[in-house]
């Protein structure tokens, strides 16, 4: 058992620092939303709407890992905040805050993390979203 952990935390430590590197990881499909379908460029076809696909996939799934990670490691609410940042920066969402996807990709996170439902309203990032529509999209992601 210890292995597994061992192997878990050495999984999370290289694709946390492969997000900082800038790379990214994709394993899922998300959703279509403006501020990511902005930052990629538009030209009409089915290669742009591809682009886009592939973007949104790499978005969401970077926020998966950093919110697992988030929650596996114990990170405070600032760290947490500032690792989403940038990985928003990376993809070029100013303002995470507003962007539905990232809330249901955090839910996919926290769901990794092997969260209980009942206890996410206790982390203190999720805590201050508990009563907000956010956690809504968050509670959708989670049952996804």
């Amino acid at each position: 058992m210890r292995f597994f952990i061992a192997i878990r935390n050495l999984l999370f430590v290289a694709a946390t620092l492969a997000l900082l590197a800038g790379c990214s990881i994709s394993y899922f499909s998300g959703k279509s939303s403006d501020s990511v379908t902005s930052s990629v460029s538009s030209g009409g076809g089915d290669s742009d709407s591809a682009k886009v696909d592939k973007e949104i996939n790499s978005y969401t799934e970077e926020v998966v890992v950093v919110t697992d990670f988030y929650v596996s490691q114990g990170k405070n609410n600032k760290a947490f905040q500032r690792q989403i940042t940038d990985v928003a920066g990376n993809h070029g969402i100013t303002d995470w805050e507003n962007e539905d996807s990232t809330f249901v990709a955090m839910g996919k996170g926290l769901k990794r993390a092997g969260v209980n439902e009942e206890n996410i309203a206790s982390l203190p990032y999720f805590a201050t979203i508990a009563k907000s529509p956010k956690y809504a999209l968050l509670l959708k992601g989670y049952n996804e």
